[in-house]
């Protein structure tokens, strides 16, 4: 009876692969719950950098913020997200003492 019940559970299984693997119904439908958008990422990503002082990844390395299908990206440095009215203040700041970025 076990063994009826394994089998089973991996024939399903397989026959699910199959069928999206032939329609791609559920990658299509997973994609569609996902968000497109990073910008909540990138902002925590920036409020690290000021947590470990990464003062040349905050303020010379520029990040791509995506914010949507659609609507575009932009690559910006944690310094220049800290200023854009879309991050709400979410950003902490650091002083770029850096002369120059390399």
């Amino acid at each position: 009876m076990v063994i009826m019940i394994v089998l089973s559970i991996a024939v399903l299984t397989i026959l699910m692969i199959f069928l999206n693997s032939q329609t791609g119904f559920l990658s299509r439908w997973l994609g569609s719950q996902t968000t497109k958008s990073n910008v909540d990422a990138v902002i925590s990503g920036c409020d690290s950098l000021v947590t470990t002082q990464s003062i040349y990844a905050y303020c010379c390395e520029k990040k791509d913020v995506i914010f949507g299908e659609g609507k575009g990206n932009v690559k910006l440095t944690c310094k220049d997200i800290s200023q854009e009215d879309w991050s709400n203040g979410r950003v902490r700041e650091m002083d770029c003492i850096l002369e120059e970025c390399v």
